[in-house]
């Protein structure tokens, strides 16, 4: 039976259109941010790396939950409503970022955080946007026009998220460019609203009842390596335009005064270097399809990573950001991140049922989202810490070990049929990709000091004391909250398999809470106990620290099963019960110990009280079932 298909070339026509429209709202959110922090609110230099990180963050955590949403609602009710819900959304946040500052003096919550909170609208419905008209490529698609349809959208997304993005961002050299680059969102949504009803058509069959998908989704992803290797390159291809347009824009800034040009000018060269990325993307789109039809998506994955990883490191290493240089490594980053981005939806749609298509789409971009959130927040304290370099290299060296398992699936010969079905079910344990993963911060941190000590004379010692400290606790916080959030997770979702996680996601949080502390000991005070004790006198906070690492000591102490019998199941769960309070303290010193522009805090401790609210609920209705 044939697949159906938009009966005519309008509805394709519209789909192109709203891509390129919803990837340059994306774009400028990114790009003018840096602009706005340093002229519009005032924000130190030396902090404006951490605290872009920290906004990208911020509406990345949000988005992947509520894009996740979408892209399971759009099973149940369509992908067409949800487009027009995305572009309702985009016309909200642009409208109040327009007048953050008069909102936030109004009430009286600083411009900032309105800031916050109209960047997470406009990144929510850009990136939902994206997502459900790349699932409705793949609705009205067979697996011979795929990667063409596909290659389409993908060159309308790039060409609207960097080409006219860079066009575009060279108004911010005039006096009211500023204005009128953050007008441009508003105009795209309010137009998309009646373009998508009107001219955007659903043809997949829509999911029926109440059943949520998930274990269905855990299930597929487990048995199927090439799933996983799509993740895993979602995990770090999706941050690509977000990392070099962020921190390539703000090392042009920094370096603005060194070749005697302003940071308006630093921003608009910036956006027009990024255009080069695009220019990649662009004229290699019909190569990577020509590509994909002869060669396995596997291959296709393996050499795109891999000539995005050589730009990564080779503008790593270059000196001067505004050298012509760069356009070399930017060019491989964009070639590299078409091929990449092209495939793994390729490969998606192509071994993914129907019936969960959207939710299974929903799941990569989840992946892709968390790749955000590791990367940007690791970058920000690179960059703030050791050098506006950092971060490229930072993404290389993640990019080569995916390549890594890309091909060992070729080299382990994955056995397929020609309509790329396995002839055999392959299912896996997680734990050693989980144990990896949570070791990354870690790795990150040495293999960053190793680089910068042989490469560019920066060795352990001249990294701030203060960003190690801070960044060891951030992630101690990070697993901290994974940790409690896992059985959350499992009870709303059915898969059981999570609860076997749930103990080495907290012993790691220990661990970075061990390094935590050892390094505010060691390398900030020397072991002076006097110093320590006046320094915890005049910052409170650092207590309340304490406190909690003293509370994760006996959980950690306890997190086996020889303990588990020797100390008795009741007592047991009433030692990790305190994981709570334990919580709620860390929230605290998180907030204490933040700079007054840094709204993450705020977000994990949003976090902790809508985890903890869950947990309360579930005991009270026990208890009324108990009665």
């Amino acid at each position: 039976m044939s697949e159906s298909r938009p009966s005519t070339e309008q509805h394709w026509n519209a789909i192109y259109l709203l891509s390129a429209a919803a990837a340059l709202v994306s774009a400028l959110a990114v790009g003018i941010q840096p602009l706005l922090l340093d002229k519009v609110f005032g924000i130190a230099f030396e902090k404006e790396g951490s605290i872009n990180a920290d906004i990208q963050v911020v509406a990345e955590i949000i988005s992947i939950l509520c894009v996740g949403y979408f892209g399971l609602l759009s099973d149940r009710i369509g992908r067409v409503p949800v487009v027009v819900y995305a572009f309702c959304i985009i016309a909200v946040g642009a409208a109040l970022s327009l007048i953050s500052i008069e909102i936030g003096l109004t009430i009286g919550v600083g411009g900032l955080i309105v800031f916050y909170v109209t960047r997470v609208l406009i990144s929510v419905g850009a990136e939902t946007a994206q997502l459900q008209l790349s699932t409705l490529v793949g609705d009205n698609s067979d697996y011979h026009n795929r990667p063409r349809l596909l290659t389409n959208i993908v060159f309308m997304m790039v060409f609207g998220g960097t080409v006219l993005s860079g066009i575009i961002m060279q108004l911010t050299e005039h006096p009211s460019g500023i204005l009128v680059v953050m007008t441009i969102p508003l105009l795209i949504g309010v137009v998309g609203i009646p373009l998508a009803r009107r001219g955007l058509r659903d043809v997949a069959p829509k999911h029926d009842g109440d059943h949520l998908p998930f274990t269905d989704v855990w299930t597929f992803v487990t048995r199927d390596p090439r799933m996983q290797l799509a993740f895993a390159a979602a995990f770090y291809t999706r941050a690509d335009i977000i990392i070099v347009s962020l921190f390539y824009s703000l090392w042009c800034i920094s370096f603005s005064d060194v070749v005697g040009v302003t940071r308006t000018f630093a921003t608009a060269h910036a956006a027009g270097m990024i255009a080069l990325l695009g220019v990649g993307v662009l004229a290699s789109i019909p190569l990577w399809r020509a590509f994909i039809e002869r060669h396995s998506r596997i291959s296709a994955i393996g050499a795109a990573l891999s000539v995005s990883a050589t730009g990564y490191m080779l503008l790593g290493m270059t000196v001067n950001p505004f050298s012509w240089g760069v356009a070399i490594p930017l060019l491989l980053i964009g070639i590299g991140h078409a091929g990449c981005w092209v495939t793994l939806k390729v490969l998606v749609v192509d071994v993914s049922p129907k019936e969960i298509l959207g939710t299974l789409l929903g799941a990569a971009y989840l992946t892709g989202g968390a790749g955000i959130i590791m990367l940007v927040q690791s970058s920000g304290y690179y960059f703030d810490a050791v050098g506006p370099r950092a971060p490229f290299l930072l993404m290389g060296t993640g990019k080569f070990l995916v390549m890594l398992y890309a091909g060992w699936l070729l080299w382990s010969d994955i056995d397929e049929t020609a309509d790329h079905v396995l002839t055999s079910a392959r299912k896996i344990d997680w734990k050693p990709l989980v144990f990896l993963t949570s070791a990354l911060p870690f790795v990150w941190l040495v293999g960053r000091a190793l680089v910068e000590g042989y490469a560019f004379g920066t060795p352990l010692g001249q990294i701030p004391v203060g960003f190690i400290n801070r960044y060891l606790g951030d992630w101690a916080f990070t697993f901290l909250l994974i940790s409690l959030a896992l059985r959350p997770v499992q009870e709303l979702t059915g898969l059981k398999a999570l609860s076997k996680y749930r103990r080495m996601i907290g012993l790691y949080a220990f661990f970075y809470a061990c390094l935590h502390v050892a390094t505010y000991i060691s390398m900030e005070w020397a072991f002076k106990l006097g110093d320590m004790v006046a320094d915890i006198y005049k910052r409170p906070f650092i207590l309340l620290g304490l406190c909690g690492f003293l509370l994760l000591i006996p959980l950690a102490m306890t997190s086996n099963d020889k303990m588990v019998r020797k100390v008795g199941g009741k007592k047991w769960k009433l030692i990790h019960r305190s994981a709570y309070a334990l919580n709620i303290l860390v929230a605290f010193h998180f907030i204490l110990a933040a700079n007054a522009e840094n709204g993450e805090p705020y977000v994990y401790a949003v976090a902790v009280a809508v985890l903890l609210g869950y947990r309360a609920r579930q005991a009270w209705k026990r208890r009324r079932l108990a009665e």
